[in-house]
């Protein structure tokens, strides 16, 4: 196992695939569950610019990267902005 798989596996024990940590409109840190909406904002496989979609899981990819589980597939999430 190497450093980033056992970063990742370290992080997980602390939270969780099924929500993600947002600044609120007031400014207030809140959690947002999954399933939540998402615009895409981006071209990409099997998705256009504007359609919103449900995220299903929020993961990270062994280069530490963020990525929301849309339809079973993993995405960027900086090819979305989240709706609520």
């Amino acid at each position: 196992m190497d450093k980033n798989e056992k970063y990742i596996r370290e992080l997980f024990k602390l939270v969780g695939t099924d929500s993600i940590l947002i600044i609120d409109r007031q400014g207030k840190l809140a959690r947002l569950y999954c399933p939540f909406e998402v615009i895409v904002t981006e071209i990409l496989p099997d998705l256009r610019v504007g359609d919103i979609v449900w995220v299903e899981a929020v993961k990270m990819t062994v280069t530490l990267k963020d990525v929301y589980i849309i339809r079973g597939k993993a995405y960027y999430v900086w090819n979305f902005r989240i709706m609520s």
